[in-house]
């Protein structure tokens, strides 16, 4: 029996909230079962794309509106944990809110040398001449540094492009 537009719309919308809710492809085959759908596999992979589409339908494009619904989601749980005495998750809901709203200062990031503790900073030339040396080590002759008598070699590039 082939089943009406209105209940078609019905299973495509629960499908679409259990794949919300992490349901794989062989989680839905059951739910089907358990429902007594009466579908074949292909139905289901039909429902799940129209699920799917609806999904996308739904989702939200307008970014003002999507950081408002945001900020109300984290509200909401703020009172929700206050109300349940949970101050730890209601902290924790706040800083979200407020790194949300970019009422955090940027964190500044400090390159250090590989150990940690030494900032990077201004290289003298000695240093760069030092750490440049150590590339065309690495890298082998040719490398586009300067030779032992002081003349570059090839077009400047760190790679040997002579073969």
């Amino acid at each position: 029996m082939k089943a009406e537009k209105a209940e078609i719309a019905r299973r495509i919308d629960e499908v679409l909230r259990i794949i919300v809710d992490g349901a794989e492809f062989h989680d839905i085959v059951q739910y089907a079962a358990e429902k007594q759908w009466g579908v074949k596999e292909r139905q289901l992979r039909n429902y799940i794309a129209k699920a799917n589409d609806l999904l996308a339908q739904r989702r939200e494009r307008d970014r003002d509106k999507l950081l408002a619904r945001h900020i109300a989601q984290r509200r909401n749980l703020y009172a929700r944990a206050l109300n349940a005495a949970d101050y730890r998750t209601a902290l924790t809901v706040a800083k979200d809110e407020a790194e949300l709203e970019g009422l955090y200062p940027p964190t500044k990031i400090a390159p250090t040398n590989p150990d940690g503790t030494k900032e990077y900073g201004d290289l003298s030339d000695a240093d760069r001449a030092a750490a440049l040396k150590s590339l065309y080590a690495r890298v082998g002759a040719g490398g586009g540094g300067p030779t032992t008598d002081g003349e570059a070699v090839g077009d400047g590039s760190l790679l040997d492009q002579s073969g």
